[in-house]
């Protein structure tokens, strides 16, 4: 990155408007002194046009006036006695000596005790006091002020005709010192963008990028205090990225809006704001209480403003037009630089969520049977389809005994890894409960207090547990909170199955009954979770149970892997092309055949 150049205040070219005409001189301040800032062309001219008038008509003071772009202030400089530092003075358009004169287009001679023109603005004390306009194209665009002979009395008419000779020269020299200043400031404008540019081209962080920003901006704009704003794309609220020059315990003020202070206008509007004097500004939010004027430009891709430069300075009207212009410029490379830094941590950020993803799915799958056991007298199919990467569903085939299975299925509140975790906690709770050799009820009891202490309140999970005895063919099951499983006798006679308790996780000693039923040849239970039921047609009409029992009764004398096929086909064909809201799971028990 380039070393920052010694800049000083440079002047805009004699086509600026000014208040001279449309093709008046202007000044353009690039910059405010600093130690050893005093040579450059144009400090040099002002330095020695200065010295040259105070010894032509041996005044006290002597200050040149130049208008600064667009004809709003007239700024003269005044040097320390050694002619390194300076201090800018500025007053509004048309006030004082200097705005009447070039308004005027004409010298003005003033003595003590003579009539003096209505002067506006701040008009400085003095006995006499000499005024000329200094042209270029025919237009003003300044003029020199001198006041208060060294001696004592009057100017005189020579000492006013000399001064008016000395103007044009001394024009011509602004002129040209001008011209060479713009065209330096217009090459280190050129230089820091090219510089920006590739530097902004290399893959960068978000903190990075704004940090180059910040650094490389300070060349061509001053500025005392700086900060840049994103807008948030989720809340549509200004987030302050990084902010420079700002005092401690200014945390508040960068606490924005979308249309609150000059920032959050500049975001709504995508308009730039340039506040001369932030104290006649009711848009401010005060966050330095040094800071005169402000800059605001909205950074914008694509024709959406994603955020909002705002620059500060404890001058009065330190910005102008000339400032917004190269900020602008420099606005639109970085609000693309920024936007690529912001998407590629939102890349980087997906790709790591995508990994953390692809690891639940296969911890996930782990937790799922690969293919149901296989029972003489019995046929089991089970399967679980997700809506989301991760799934809250489970279900399982649990090897309790060589003559007894346990069937589980469930469902998590929430979705996501989130879910999955909490659904892997349950699954570890109930196999450590199983294997214990509990009761039924007793196992229930457990997992709910194990689920409940280890999960954050409103979290919970609807589960049905069953132990199937093969040999004795009954089915002992007991059911906390989830949707009742159906049981279809081959008579064509049906039971919901509910008998058991609320929810696992919601209260902390709930109690749980079991209930033991019977099987014979032919009947078929069917376990399922909510994205079953609550499955929705375009006309978000629910799949309900009804549709399940239907399904059911129709593919009952089928398989158990075929009616599970035809329930699941049946909710796909009913969701159409809204697709599945929720997780799917089911399971399907069939009595084939009497115990031998």
């Amino acid at each position: 990155m380039m070393q920052p150049r010694v800049r000083n205040a440079g002047f805009a070219p004699p086509d600026a408007t000014g208040p001279g005409g449309p093709s008046a001189f202007s000044i353009e301040p690039v910059a405010e002194a600093q130690s050893g800032e005093a040579s450059s062309p144009l400090n040099d001219v002002l330095l020695r046009a200065g010295r040259h008038c105070q010894k032509l008509v041996n005044a006290t003071t002597v200050r040149i006036w130049l208008a600064r772009r667009g004809g709003s202030r007239l700024v003269s400089r005044e040097f320390d006695g050694a002619g390194v530092h300076y201090r800018d003075h500025r007053i509004g358009r048309g006030h004082g000596l200097a705005g009447w004169a070039m308004i005027a287009g004409e010298p003005l001679c003033l003595r003590a005790g003579g009539a003096r023109p209505a002067l506006s603005g701040r008009v400085p004390e003095f006995r006499s006091a000499l005024v000329v306009p200094v042209f270029r194209r025919g237009a003003a665009f300044g003029a020199i002020e001198c006041l208060d002979p060294r001696h004592g009395g009057d100017f005189s008419d020579a000492d006013l005709e000399q001064l008016v000779v000395a103007a044009e020269p001394i024009a011509l020299a602004i002129d040209n010192a001008l011209l060479v200043e713009q065209a330096e400031r217009r090459a280190l404008e050129k230089e820091v963008l090219l510089e920006i540019s590739r530097t902004l081209s290399a893959r960068l962080e978000l903190d990075d990028v704004i940090e180059v920003i910040l650094r490389s901006l300070r060349q061509v704009v001053d500025y005392d205090a700086a900060a840049i704003y994103l807008v948030s794309d989720s809340t549509r609220e200004l987030e302050l990225v990084r902010e420079i020059g700002y005092p401690e315990g200014s945390e508040n003020a960068f606490r924005l809006q979308i249309g609150q202070g000059v920032v959050g206008w500049v975001a709504k509007t995508s308009e730039a704001a340039i506040v001369p004097d932030v104290a006649d500004d009711p848009r401010y939010v005060v966050a330095r209480v040094e800071t005169r004027s402000e800059l605001a430009a909205p950074l914008i891709v694509e024709g959406r403003t994603i955020g909002v430069f705002n620059l500060e300075s404890d001058l009065e009207d330190a910005y102008h037009e000339g400032h917004l212009e190269i900020v602008r410029a420099f606005a639109a490379q970085a609000a693309v630089a920024v936007e690529r830094a912001r998407l590629t941590a939102e890349l980087v950020d997906q790709r790591r969520l995508e990994r953390e993803l692809a690891i639940a799915r296969d911890i996930q799958r782990s937790f799922l049977p690969d293919a149901p056991p296989e029972i003489e007298g019995f046929e089991l199919a089970g399967t679980t389809r997700s809506h989301d990467e991760v799934g809250g569903d489970y279900y399982d085939f649990i090897h309790v005994s060589d003559a007894r299975l346990g069937l589980a299925i469930a469902d998590v509140s929430g979705k996501g890894i989130p879910a999955a975790l909490i659904m892997a906690g349950f699954r570890m709770s109930l196999l450590a409960e199983i294997r214990n050799e509990f009761a039924i009820r007793a196992i229930m009891r457990k997992v709910n207090s194990l689920v409940h202490e280890s999960t954050d309140r409103g979290k919970f999970v609807t589960a049905f547990y069953g132990l199937l005895d093969t040999k004795n063919r009954v089915f002992t099951f007991s059911n906390a909170g989830h949707n009742p499983p159906i049981l279809w006798r081959r008579d064509g006679t049906l039971e919901y199955l509910e008998e058991g308790g609320v929810a696992l996780g919601v209260l902390p000693d709930a109690h749980y009954e079991d209930r033991p039923m019977p099987l014979r040849s032919g009947d078929v239970l069917v376990m399922f979770t909510d994205g079953v039921t609550e499955a929705e047609s375009a006309t978000r009409e629910h799949f309900g149970s009804a549709r399940v029992e239907e399904v059911i009764a129709r593919l009952a004398d089928r398989s158990a892997a075929m009616i599970l096929e035809g329930i699941v086909s049946a909710v796909i064909e009913w969701c159409g092309e809204r697709g599945q809201s929720d997780d799917l799971t089911l399971v399907v028990l069939k009595v084939t055949g009497e115990s031998k």
